[in-house]
């Protein structure tokens, strides 16, 4: 595939101003997001656990009051099944409205927030997040691969969230009638970074390419976690720096992620020069 156009210049010293989410109506939208949805979620899990508690607590009474039989077969199935599998059900709804509300506001606050330019060390970068996941990935049987990665420009909180995402997305679409792997590789193209997380997993439809990064589309709604938002935010984080992001897929095979940032720069008396 071509590269995008060459990216302008990037200096240690450049500050991105942020863009202007300007209406009210935005503003309004991350006020009813952060208070007025988050304050009945809380009251649900709130009560949730004071049902749990009363469940409980009516165990014990049965425990040291004498029922008939016939009053315990029907009470008994109410507080030891009915009851606390309507609140998990409860509890898990409030949990997942709680992480679409949250992934949302990030997701909107990426257009407000100030770039921090600097150059970054991708290779540290990435170790840190795998030191971080190393955890999951052993749990999954997942054998990864990086290569020697090159430096670029960028906001280094951003661009980790960009690689602990197609990281994180790259296990989870795993197949796992096979060993699980993933490869992170790296090279340069003209002005451009360029980075590849590929994996072994499901692949993807190319009738799906088109769809990926919006807002909650997920590849297989019927799998738990994940609300469809985590490829929406790499991509706004990639378009944040003028960057590019593509995909690449076998259904059964695996897929592949290629992700454009601007190459790093050095100072040098005053002159910006391409490392």
């Amino acid at each position: 595939m071509e590269p995008p156009k060459q990216p302008e210049k990037v200096s240690l010293h450049r500050k991105s101003k942020p863009e202007t989410v300007s209406s009210t109506d935005m503003e309004t939208l991350m006020h009813v997001i952060s208070h007025d949805l988050r304050a009945p979620i809380v009251t649900i899990q709130g009560f949730c656990q004071e049902l749990t508690m009363a469940c409980n607590r009516l165990n014990e009474l049965f425990e040291e009051e004498v029922l008939s039989d016939r009053v315990r077969a029907h009470l008994n199935p109410l507080v030891t099944q009915d009851i606390p599998e309507a609140v998990r059900f409860i509890r898990a709804g409030a949990e997942n409205v709680s992480s679409v509300t949250s992934g949302i506001l990030r997701f909107i606050r990426l257009g407000q927030m100030a770039i921090q330019w600097e150059g970054l060390d991708v290779n540290r970068l990435v170790m840190g997040i795998v030191t971080s996941m190393e955890f999951q990935l052993k749990k999954n049987g997942v054998v990864l691969h990086i290569g020697d990665l090159p430096d670029c420009m960028g906001d280094e909180v951003l661009v980790t969230q960009v690689f602990a995402n197609l990281i994180d997305n790259a296990q989870k679409y795993l197949d796992p009638a096979r060993p699980g792997e993933i490869t992170i590789s790296g090279e340069t193209v003209n002005g451009w970074s360029v980075y590849a997380v590929a994996d072994t997993g499901i692949g993807i439809p190319a009738e799906h390419y088109a769809h990926i990064f919006q807002v909650f589309h997920r590849l297989n709604p019927k799998q738990e976690g994940g609300q469809g938002l985590g490829l929406a935010i790499v991509r706004r984080i990639i378009d944040r720096h003028q960057g590019k992001i593509e995909v690449e897929s076998t259904p059964g095979k695996g897929a592949t992620f290629r992700v454009y940032l601007p190459r790093a720069v050095v100072v040098e008396e005053g002159e910006h020069n391409e490392s």
